[in-house]
């Protein structure tokens, strides 16, 4: 069965909830005010992909969220292909940019929990060190830079505001989506190690040891930062994630829609042997190309809601030409009814060109609770 016979993968998700002042000017931050008397968030976000199937389908996820304390989630699946889960809580947290050259710190705890960001935005090293999870993880980014509609300077606007910026009528949650959530994102690229063979499997790592279990490897790694105000149950009512390294091709794109608006989002961002070829955000049906379309199909139950079991995705490039992937999830974890993320089998690459197969990631993030997957818009 295919389904046990999935890909290596190490996500880390981490969001303190007190940070160091607030300095949107570093590209790290910490990008917002935050405590425990408001619904900010600041969050930082890991992943590494193998590029192959691992023989008993092991993987490694890790992650944290803002409530109750500083939590911390920890989950995959072991050697022998079966899912663990850990949760961990700090009383403490603290992300600052030091030095001169700006390099950024974030601890959870007594640093059982923490990153360094490099000034120069090449590495990015996760820490692990607690009584069941110890190890790093390392992104070592060889792409450019992009904020969520494209821009590639820290003084370029993280936000979507641009999109709105004919004064058109907005809910309150579509104020908060637009106008006030920020996100900036590195997707290192397989590019010169793919052409030439020597590395397929990518550049970031993984070693980490998990209840005595060893787990390391190599893979596609890929890093975002997320900020605003509110929670995501606030004003999103679902939204879905792609990301992966299918071949040549490199990519991260979201769909979303709010509570209560008709302004729905979608963000993506394309490379091909490491030169973007697409990097946009758009309101899903005001243009016909530079856009991305994600369309979720298939039923399964589960956490009480049906999910989708697949996601068809088209990227229409500023030339009209399209690329096309398939991807079939495999394996979900976490899974409860307000998250699903999937590790998913892609193949695609662009129509009449060569096919390609590899592994990622599926999300739908369902803060509204919807019994059932929707189609956005």
């Amino acid at each position: 069965m295919f389904g046990k016979a999935f890909l290596l993968s190490a996500i880390a998700l981490l969001a303190p909830l007190i940070a160091s002042a607030a300095d949107v000017a570093n590209w790290e931050g910490p990008h917002i005010d935050v405590s425990p008397d408001n619904r900010a968030i600041d969050w930082w976000y890991t992943q590494v992909v193998a590029q192959k199937a691992a023989p008993n389908g092991n993987t490694f996820q890790f992650g944290t969220s803002n409530t109750p304390l500083y939590s911390v989630e920890v989950n995959g699946f072991d050697l022998d292909g079966l899912p663990f889960a850990q949760t961990l809580t700090f009383n403490t947290s603290v992300v600052a940019a030091t030095g001169n050259g700006l390099e950024t710190k974030g601890t959870w705890g007594n640093n059982e929990i923490g990153f360094v960001a490099n000034s120069d935005l090449k590495i990015f090293t996760v820490t692990l060190n607690t009584a069941n999870v110890s190890g790093t993880i390392v992104i070592n980014s060889e792409s450019s830079f992009r904020t969520g509609c494209g821009g590639t300077k820290v003084t370029d606007s993280p936000f979507f505001d641009q999109l709105v910026s004919d004064g058109r009528p907005l809910t309150a949650a579509e104020v908060i989506l637009y106008r006030k959530t920020g996100w900036r994102i590195t997707a290192p690229e397989l590019s010169t190690k793919f052409l030439t063979g020597i590395h397929p499997a990518g550049s970031s790592t993984v070693n980490v040891v998990f209840g005595g279990k060893q787990i390391t490897f190599s893979g596609a790694g890929y890093k975002d930062s997320n900020w605003g105000p509110n929670a995501m149950n606030d004003f999103i009512k679902s939204w879905y994630v792609l990301i992966a390294q299918v071949g040549p091709w490199s990519f991260v794109t979201f769909s979303g829609s709010t509570i209560d608006g008709t302004n729905a989002i979608n963000s993506g961002h394309i490379s091909f042997n490491g030169q973007f070829v697409s990097s946009q955000c758009n309101i899903i049906g005001e243009r016909k190309k530079d856009i991305s379309i994600i369309t979720p199909s298939g039923e399964a139950t589960e956490a009480g809601v049906v999910v989708p079991t697949a996601f068809d995705l088209t990227f229409v490039l500023p030339n009209s030409k399209n690329v096309t992937f398939h991807a079939t999830n495999i394996d979900v974890n976490p899974s409860v009814s307000v998250y699903h993320r999937w590790v998913a089998k892609y193949t695609g690459g662009a129509v009449g060109e060569k096919q390609y197969e590899s592994f990622g990631i599926t999300e739908w993030m369902n803060p509204s609770r919807t019994a059932h997957w929707p189609t956005i818009p």
